[in-house]
Formats: C-alpha cells, structure tokens, sequence
C-alpha cells in the first residue's frame, strides 16, 4: 500500500527504520530518468505488499543525510538505490535497473523467512 512508502528527512528517521522487523530503504534521485523508473517499480511494489515499510530518502534535497546512510550503513551510495534491512542490518542492496518489483517482493520474502 502506497502509504508505507514513508519520507526519510532526519537522521533521527533512520533509528525507527532499524527498529523495523523488515524494511526496505530507497534512495531517489528527482534528476535521473532511472530513478523515475526505479520508483515506480517500488511504488508497484508497495501496491502489492503486505505492509512492508519503503523508507524513501531524496538524495538530491537530502544529500548530507544520504551520505551520512551511506556511511551509517556501509553502503557504498548509489542513486536510486534499494537497501534491504531486517532487524537494523543491511541483508542485501541493488541499484539502478536491478530495483524490481519482483526482486523487491522477492526480498521481503526471503527476510520474513
């Protein structure tokens, strides 16, 4: 459902998608045709999910929060990007034309496991 997708704006934000049992964090450029494309992939997603929550992060209105993730996490930073955290720790990450609605569903699965 498309009110899991939920704007990451604070660093503070980041605590609440580690306390998350499974959530996906994803990384949004508003200047990439690819990001675009990304983003709608999570948005169909998030349309047939089980209320997995979608943690989005602007890179380009919030660019110091998206390193500070990058660093946090220790993720090399990629735009648009799709981190997969279960409890707090990064299981998987992709980016670019890898950011499927399949692979995200896929991922959910597997973490629930």
């Amino acid at each position: 459902m498309l009110e899991d997708l939920r704007e990451l704006r604070e660093e503070r934000t980041l605590d609440e998608v580690k306390e998350s049992d499974v959530a996906i964090l994803y990384k949004h450029s508003t200047r990439c045709p690819t990001s675009w494309s990304a983003k709608r992939e999570v948005e169909r997603f998030l349309e047939r999910s089980s209320g997995t929550p979608v943690y989005i992060v602007d890179v380009v209105k919030d660019r110091s929060l998206s390193r500070w993730i990058a660093e946090v996490l220790d993720v090399r930073h990629e735009s648009p990007q799709a981190i997969l955290l279960r409890s707090g720790q990064v299981i998987t990450h992709v980016s670019h034309r890898q950011i499927t609605e399949k692979l995200l569903q896929e991922w959910v699965g597997q973490a629930k496991v």
